[in-house]
């Protein structure tokens, strides 16, 4: 391959490429390892996962008595009064029960702590920042969101579901613009070591100024030349006008930062059993989940979001929640947007034999999460059946059908690394060594296709990025050994990324990595 100018100028053997060098020019050889294009998450959030890298990690521990101890850890170099934030726990992982406001008292009692779990979707307080938040008894519970509280008292047992964690949201005190530009840094870093060169970052977590604040942050960095990867960033679908003003202002943005999707929620999650089924969950017989947002509104912000040239993209993992979307997007004017403001859907993690047949045809992009199989593995069944379980992750359907799927990791609900992803999308195997619908397990190619070519036609560069042709942009990743020896998942899980390339440029390498490094002449 021969780049110039940060592009691919040619694709071929090497002795008809070799002719094209200069007196300057930089030749590397890879010694064996593989040269992709550079991986593309099309689903993350940016600043608060930068956030979480100096936060309190709970993700992988397996008992009650471990989280309390690491949060005990983190008071100790914690100064009294100050917030102790973190999250990743999962009660599955110990085998329930959801954690408590009194496993955190006896350690912190002078910290308002706030820890989320691994989905995003609930989130424990103790009773330090239950007293800050004003979190009480009496407390009325918040429209589309859940105060779990105990029988006889109804005190807050200090887990708080879905909207109520917006309570706690507005009262932490907002990063600054330093802690804010280093935590997106050091997000892009995490990015650059594991291949990716582009993601699409989902925004707030809690709060639209969240989302804003994290796109001044990224414009920021972008015009002093410290972007090292691209971001397509998204604001929250409340905001669509605030966003077509700005873009009628100024447009989309540039090369490597570029906005113009807007983020909405049709439902929860599986975990938190808040994700909206057609059918009741099986351990719950007289429960189906339900939208966590008013569904007339939230129609409305969509059609208008798509004629103000918007993309939408929303979260919908049910299969309930998928077909309602689904019929939405159905309703959008034709003929269909440009290909970079298809429609998305974020996770689709069930799906209907309806919202398949559906899919053949329809001109949505669907954002999915194949590292979340790995969680939710072992109590899957629990929840939902054998029968809906042949629904779940249906990317072999979906690709035999012609469905546009794009992969991405949902960081920091799990690990922003694609060899997790695309491990899991080949074998289908789950954190407890179970393997869930092995009849949907994909190849090694069409994985990665997924989370490299696939993201990038679900944001605004696919068509120059996301593939090694000619005239695309030279974002690449170098996998050492090469992933494409042994059986199917495995060579990947042994490969790790030697370098990465922005642009042409060398953005991030592995200090022991064998590959030559060349000689770089900016003048050649």
């Amino acid at each position: 391959m021969a780049l110039r100018c940060g592009r691919i100028l040619a694709v071929g053997p090497s002795e008809a490429l070799l002719n094209l060098r200069g007196p300057h020019t930089s030749v590397q050889s890879l010694r064996g390892a593989a040269m992709i294009p550079g991986f593309v998450d099309a689903h993350l959030h940016l600043l608060s996962g930068g956030l979480d890298l100096f936060r309190l990690e709970l993700r992988g521990i397996r008992s009650p008595e471990d989280l309390v101890q690491r949060v005990a850890d983190r008071a100790r170099l914690t100064p009294p009064g100050e917030w102790i934030l973190g999250g990743g726990w999962d009660e599955n992982a110990w085998g329930g029960p959801m954690p408590h406001r009194s496993w955190l008292d006896r350690v912190t009692p002078h910290h308002p702590v706030f820890l989320l779990r691994t989905d995003l979707h609930a989130g424990l307080v103790n009773s330090e920042a239950l007293r800050r938040t004003g979190i009480t008894e009496s407390t009325p519970e918040p429209e589309l969101g859940a105060i779990d509280r105990e029988p006889a008292t109804r005190e807050p047992t200090g887990i708080l579901r879905e909207r109520a964690l917006e309570i706690v949201a507005r009262t932490l005190p907002p990063p600054s613009a330093e802690d804010r530009d280093a935590a997106l840094q050091a997000a892009a870093r995490h990015a650059l070591a594991h291949g990716v060169t582009q993601v699409h970052d989902m925004g707030a977590l809690q709060s639209a100024d969240e989302s804003w604040a994290s796109l001044e942050g990224l414009r920021s960095l972008e015009r002093e030349g410290r972007l090292p990867l691209r971001v397509y960033a998204q604001v929250p679908l409340d905001e669509r006008h605030r966003l077509a003003r700005m873009i009628a202002d100024e447009g989309h943005g540039g090369e490597r930062l570029r906005w113009g999707g807007v983020k909405g929620f049709v439902d929860g999650s599986l975990g938190a059993s808040t994700a909206w089924l057609r059918e009741p969950y099986r351990h719950h017989p007289a429960h189906a989940g339900g939208p966590i947002t008013d569904l007339e509104e939230l129609r409305s912000g969509i059609l208008e979001a798509a004629a103000l040239g918007l993309q939408p993209i929303n979260h919908a993992i049910g299969d309930r929640a998928v077909d309602w979307l689904l019929g939405v997007y159905a309703e959008l004017h034709q003929p269909t947007p440009g290909p970079h403001l298809r429609p998305r859907v974020e996770h689709a993690q069930h799906l209907s034999p309806e919202a398949l047949d559906a899919l053949q045809s329809a001109p949505v992009y669907l954002s999915m999460q194949p590292a979340h199989m790995v969680d939710d593995g072992p109590w899957i069944e629990e929840r939902i059946g054998p029968e809906r379980m042949k629904g779940a992750y249906p990317f072999r359907t979906l690709l035999d059908r012609g469905a546009s799927v794009a992969f991405g990791s949902d960081w920091t609900v799990a690990p922003l690394d694609p060899r997790v992803a695309i491990e899991a999308a080949i074998t289908r195997r789950d954190r407890a060594g179970g393997h869930l619908g092995t009849h949907e397990a994909i190849r090694l190619d069409d994985a990665l296709r997924a989370h490299t070519r696939g993201g990038a036609l679900a944001g605004p560069w696919g068509r120059s990025t996301g593939t090694l042709e000619e005239g695309k942009w030279a974002d690449l990743a170098i996998l050492e050994p090469s992933p494409f020896t042994g059986e199917p998942g495995e060579g990947l899980r042994e490969s790790e990324v030697a370098m990465t390339f922005t642009a042409g440029a060398l953005v991030w390498s592995r200090p022991e990595a064998t590959v030559e490094p060349g000689v770089r002449d900016e003048n050649d």
